[in-house]
């Protein structure tokens, strides 16, 4: 196979192949962050195939990150344009700390084990995803909860969570804090990262130009 192409295998046709692969397990006092719309809950289970991991319905896929800074990079990077992000985007979300109900198996993209399944590093990076929604779709069949992976926008290997569950939203599930975006989270996002925060005017701050005269004849 040439290095140039995609090395990530297909998922075994038989689910049953997967039971040994490896597991860490999420328990309930782990923190967790994930970044939404303002006025939407956090614990969303999405099956619309635009997340990495998401499964089919009647199922679906909630994405989280092990701490601010990496949920933050997870929710900016789509929207990132040219190494910048616009000002209107904090304002119009809110971060949110959660912790699961109950502990949950996980099956472990981050571990060496992994390569003996035939996973590589680029089932955190690599698009389209049809390939990492096989896996999704096996490993849960298998008994998986959920995945562990690396976010694909955080260069400094921060960790994120893919759990499992019916597709919609988890209303009886707690939703934890619902905090602005701070100002210190911004800084570190353009500190540590090196991602450019763009201020939008506010309307009192655009000064109008007149137009230029006209020339008479």
């Amino acid at each position: 196979m040439t290095r140039q192409a995609v090395s990530l295998a297909w998922p075994p046709a038989d689910a049953s192949e997967l039971r040994s692969f490896p597991r860490r397990t999420l328990p309930p006092e782990r923190r967790l962050w994930r970044v939404v719309r303002r006025g939407r809950g956090p614990w969303w289970f999405g099956s619309s195939g635009g997340g990495r991991f998401d499964l089919p319905e009647p199922n679906g896929t909630c994405y989280l990150a092990d701490d601010e800074l990496a949920a933050l990079l997870e929710a900016v990077g789509p929207d990132r344009k040219g190494g910048g992000i616009s000002t209107r985007f904090f304002t119009d979300r809110r971060i949110h700390r959660l912790q699961v109900p109950g502990a949950r198996s996980l099956a472990d993209l981050t571990s060496r084990r992994c390569a003996g399944f035939g996973i590589t590093l680029e089932v955190h990076t690599v698009v389209p995803y049809d390939r990492t929604r096989a896996w999704a779709l096996g490993l849960h069949r298998a008994g998986a909860e959920g995945l562990l992976y690396l976010a694909r926008h955080d260069p400094g290997g921060g960790r994120g969570f893919a759990l499992f569950g019916t597709a919609g939203e988890r209303k009886s599930w707690r939703r934890g804090r619902a905090l602005t975006i701070a100002p210190r989270l911004i800084e570190r996002l353009a500190g540590e990262c090196g991602v450019e925060v763009i201020k939008v005017p506010r309307l009192d701050e655009l000064r109008l130009l007149e137009p230029p005269a006209q020339r008479t004849r």
